[in-house]
């Protein structure tokens, strides 16, 4: 009989302390009654799905719980005791959105389909690759070949910020490709950024030609590479005829092998985030698209 009161004794306790725990976060919220806008992961769709406006805010250095490891672009937010909100975060784009150009979308039909077979082939095939190389390839290796295409790619940001007369930019080009081929093992080695400072360079022939006013165009989704623009495409193709891969490569088939290397390498710091987009977006379609525009224009008026 005793042992019976005293587990309806623990129950009724149980319940009493679930309940006012219940109570405490209401409670809390009540003693602080001015509005802080709360912090929202940058792939965040709920709270912007009604606005007629770009519903994707890029935000960089945003602190995540877990392992963060292979997002190794991303800078680091140091903890504060002060409360952080959505807005006092660095915005690598923040002010572009005000003169953002309406993006036309006049394929969208054939854009969605082509957009769902882009995903099919990339749940399929390509992020199950991605993972187990990410699983295999140590992260400083995976880096350094990021590094090695990226300094390949020298001519084309020397001739396009050569044609926007950017001449800061392109020493600083210049500067890291010669000190990166030299000292850092062909490229591999970031010593230029990391010795002496001289921040890397993110320029492409689209983004020259959208520098001397050329309109972006429909927007449109390419087998394979995914969201683009009319633009973007005759700047990729362009851009191609001064890869180093299109001149040097013994054969179409190592070609295309070093251009899926690219790709395996690339997809193995973003599958994550990714993932968050697909978990979180109430359309995947429509905030892929309005990213990249918003991402394309900032690179454009940076």
């Amino acid at each position: 009989m005793h042992k019976i009161e005293f587990i309806k004794i623990g129950r009724g306790t149980l319940l009493i302390v679930l309940f006012l725990l219940f109570l405490l976060p209401p409670l809390s919220w009540a003693e602080n009654p001015e509005y802080t806008e709360p912090m929202m992961p940058w792939w965040d769709v709920d709270s912007y799905a009604e606005s007629a406006e770009v519903t994707i805010k890029l935000e960089k250095s945003i602190p995540r719980n877990g392992d963060s490891s292979d997002n190794a672009d991303q800078g680091t937010l140091s903890s504060s005791k002060d409360s952080v909100t959505y807005e006092d975060l660095d915005d690598p784009f923040a002010g572009d959105s005000k003169d953002l150009p309406i993006l036309s979308d006049p394929f969208e039909g054939y854009n969605r389909w082509m957009f769902d077979v882009n995903e099919t082939m990339y749940s399929n095939m390509m992020e199950p690759v991605a993972r187990a190389y990410r699983d295999t390839v140590h992260e400083n290796i995976r880096i350094g070949i990021r590094n090695l295409f990226s300094n390949a790619m020298a001519p084309v940001k020397i001739f396009s910020s050569l044609l926007q007369l950017d001449f800061e930019k392109t020493g600083r080009i210049i500067a890291r490709t010669l000190i990166n081929t030299t000292f850092g093992f062909g490229g591999m080695v970031d010593v230029a950024g990391e010795e002496y400072e001289i921040d890397s360079v993110n320029e492409d022939l689209g983004q020259a030609l959208g520098s001397f006013g050329v309109p972006t165009g429909p927007y449109v989704v390419l087998p394979f590479f995914g969201p683009s623009t009319a633009r973007d495409i005759v700047g990729r193709a362009a851009g191609t005829f001064m890869s180093p891969t299109f001149y040097f490569g013994p054969s179409t088939g190592v070609s295309m092998g070093i251009t899926g290397e690219e790709t395996v390498n690339d997809l193995s710091f973003i599958i994550d985030d990714k993932k968050q987009l697909e978990d979180s977006a109430l359309d995947e379609y429509e905030s892929v698209r309005d990213f990249y525009h918003q991402y394309r224009h900032g690179l454009v008026k940076k």
